[in-house]
């Protein structure tokens, strides 16, 4: 009898362990959402961060782009071949999609000397670079770690920058070394606001290092750096100075053009020779109407390059979500239209950014891409509405209808709002981690019918920690939004916000942790949603929807949400910039009838529904959905059905921008 025991016992574990193990998908796995749509042309980009290399790859007499990408999981150099041809004709041409030629580090940066092509990042060169990439390098005679932090932070020194490049610097014919440098150590890292909303912390630095060569080209000796002075000072940007030497202004000396951290240009005008530079103090760049050149995102990388063949450099630029513009130097013209007078220093004048294109490969929305999977207009298929670092929501309509498993997809249209393009941004003061997160937004979404008028309206979380909804006040299949609004709570004491937030909430807006997405589900069964999200000590809360004088409100947060054991489910527990970044899906993944939650993780994790204990959903843990790893910062899960066969399958928003499908079987 004892054996039959056993047996049985066995036998139930066997069941139990079946019930925890994740169902897998087929042997492919994750894949890239291809758009299936030939023709179709979209922005050119690789994954989080594009650091651009414009050249004649392929020896075929135009210009191609070569782009490194250090982020994960898109990791690479990549090639994009210019299929329409030359750039003094056509600046904007096609590009295939990417080629890759090999793995990327950080700070890949070309030089242009004598008409030839050398690529360097910290410590080494390339010597095959278009052909293979960084496949083959060759060491250089500076150590990489030759800089030392300038400032002092109790949370201690951090360099993140450091860019090498070649140049002539005093005409000698020995070419120099240029390094820019981006140093962390005054700005610290975040939580250093006072409650005015001021930085208690130094800003970023960006300096530029000459590294004179006593030698020759061919048989350098390089001195220890010294700091490129502008003004009598040294040139210090913010962050990332990107440096360019160049002659702008068409006198025969080396100008230089810096980029930073945020989204602008600097100016420092060789006031001195050819063989003794002296920089004049540096000024904004400006476009043709006098406003100041800036990028649509941060994080830029500039590379001045003659692009159009007019004999003046242009900016090559890559941007943070992982693309690449085109940046027309329009000096000649303004002068003609306005020429100088006696004694006026040059102005140096572009064009808007105009972004390169290519032919459509693998559906992307910027970079950190958040997608959730719905029938946004009422055709009966599932669409994806996706937000990004940027701070944009993106919609991606699916052109091929219900039961097709690998459709066809329009290219992204960017969420407007009352008739004008959506985006929400930090501003100076609006990131938990500081100003040099001005640009970002975070917007991390859900769509739902939030006011029961049978229209989809959308939920989101952002950079700020403020929840907020948009109504439809548009129809089922042309969805349209006049404003935004915060979502109130029936706070008994007042509402709650994040100890290391700044500002205070208003009134009863809900404030929780940044980077968080708002789930929005029927979870009581009363046939009201309900939003669930981390609180502000980051532990998943409900927050029940109740009807209130014939509105819709809800009831402070209850922790509802528990393991196994009954504790409640508390996804992060660090503070300030460690806080938030959870990404959560509800559904009811293995289709026993409890809905399960699918948490970011190196795709995603499955905590199972295992039912309601004592008044509290418990859910066990039961690992990843697939074996591959696709998180950089972290992944957004979603699920979709486009096959309808009813069983759920999962779409991953990773780092790259891209979104990773698994077919779910079951």
């Amino acid at each position: 009898m004892g054996r039959f025991r056993s047996i049985r016992c066995l036998l139930v574990c066997l069941q139990l362990c079946l019930l925890l193990v994740p169902r897998r998908a087929t042997a492919e796995g994750l894949e890239k959402l291809a758009y299936n749509h030939p023709g179709l042309t979209v922005d050119l980009g690789v994954g989080l961060w594009a650091w651009p290399i414009p050249c004649d790859a392929d020896g075929d007499g135009d210009f191609d782009l070569i782009v490194s990408c250090p982020d994960k999981p898109s990791n690479g150099v990549w090639l994009f071949e210019n299929v329409t041809g030359d750039t003094s004709t056509n600046p904007l041409p096609i590009f295939k999609p990417a080629r890759r030629l090999s793995s990327t580090v950080h700070y890949v940066m070309p030089s242009y000397v004598a008409g030839s092509l050398s690529v360097l990042s910290p410590g080494f060169e390339y010597p095959n670079f278009a052909k293979t990439g960084l496949q083959e390098r060759v060491e250089l005679s500076v150590p990489p770690d030759f800089y030392r932090p300038q400032w002092t932070q109790a949370k201690g020194p951090k360099v993140r920058h450091r860019q090498w490049r070649y140049v002539d610097y005093d005409g000698d014919e020995a070419l120099d070394l240029i390094t820019g440098i981006e140093d962390w150590s005054d700005y610290g890292w975040d939580d250093a606001w006072n409650s005015e909303g001021q930085w208690k912390n130094g800003p970023l630095h960006g300096l530029v290092l000459l590294h004179r060569n006593t030698g020759t080209t061919a048989s350098p000796r390089y001195t220890p750096p010294e700091p490129v002075h502008a003004a009598e000072q040294p040139i210090d940007t913010f962050g990332c100075p990107s440096p360019n030497f160049g002659d702008f202004d068409g006198d025969g000396d080396l100008d230089l053009l810096c980029g930073e951290f945020l989204d602008g240009f600097t100016y420092f005008e060789n006031v001195g020779t050819r063989t003794k530079p002296r920089y004049a103090a540096g000024e904004r760049v400006s476009q043709r109407e006098g406003t100041p050149l800036t990028m649509d995102l941060q994080m830029i990388v500039p590379i001045a390059f003659d692009w159009d063949k007019d004999g003046d450099l242009d900016l090559i630029v890559g941007d943070e979500d992982g693309r690449v513009a085109f940046v027309e130097n329009v000096s000649a013209t303004v002068s003609r239209e306005h020429p100088r007078q006696n004694g006026m220093r040059h102005q140096l004048i572009f064009a808007p950014p105009r972004y390169f294109q290519q032919q459509a490969d693998t559906l992307k929305c910027g970079a950190l891409a958040t997608p959730f999977g719905v029938d946004w207009d009422g055709d009966g298929d599932f669409d994806l509405v996706s937000g990004n670092t940027a701070g944009y929501i993106e919609i991606f309509e699916n052109l091929s209808g219900r039961g097709v498993a690998r459709p066809k997809w329009g290219a992204p249209r960017k969420l407007e709002v009352a008739g004008k393009v959506f985006r929400i941004m930090a501003g100076p003061n609006g990131s938990v981690q500081g100003p040099a997160e001005a640009k970002w937004g975070y917007t991390t979404l859900n769509v739902a019918d939030w006011d029961g008028d049978g229209l989809p309206d959308i939920l989101l979380n952002s950079i700020w920690g403020r929840v907020q909804w948009m109504k439809n006040v548009g129809t089922r299949t042309e969805p349209q939004f006049q404003e935004i609004q915060g979502i109130e709570v029936a706070w008994r004491e007042g509402p709650p916000k994040p100890t290391w937030t700044w500002w205070n909430p208003v009134g009863n807006e809900l404030v929780t942790q940044w980077r968080t997405t708002p789930v929005v589900y029927d979870f009581t069964g009363d046939g009201l949603l309900d939003l669930a999200m981390l609180d502000t000590e980051g532990y998943l809360v409900l927050f029940e929807r109740f009807r209130q004088d014939s509105h819709l409100s809800l009831k402070p947060p209850q922790r509802l949400f528990a393991d196994g054991d009954g504790n409640p489910l508390r996804f992060n527990a660090r503070t300030a910039g460690g806080s938030g970044r959870r990404k959560i899906a509800v559904i009811d993944w293995d289709g026993d009838g409890k809905f399960d939650l699918l948490l970011n993780s190196s795709n995603a994790d499955l905590y199972r529904g295992i039912g309601r204990v004592d008044g509290r959903w418990q859910f066990q843990h039961a690992g990843t959905l697939a074996p591959q790893n696709i998180e950089g910062h972290d992944v957004s899960p979603t699920t979709v059905d486009f096959d309808g066969d009813g069983v759920p399958d999962f779409i991953g928003g990773a780092e790259d921008g891209r979104f990773y499908f698994l077919n779910q079987t079951r």
